[in-house]
């Protein structure tokens, strides 16, 4: 699987801790950070997620 580019250590998908704000199909922010290190990997926003 892919490593952090922070601590370089392996991340899972099933692994990554996600903090969304919003709801629903409005309008929904998501952001990923390691679930080692804590550092944001990404931030995703769009529509109709769950």
């Amino acid at each position: 699987m892919a490593k952090c580019p922070f601590c370089k250590l392996e991340v899972k998908l099933t692994e990554l801790h996600t903090d969304k704000k919003g709801v629903g199909f409005v309008k929904q922010e998501i952001m990923y950070s390691c679930p080692h290190c804590q550092s944001i990997l990404g931030i995703s926003r769009g529509k109709w997620t769950s």
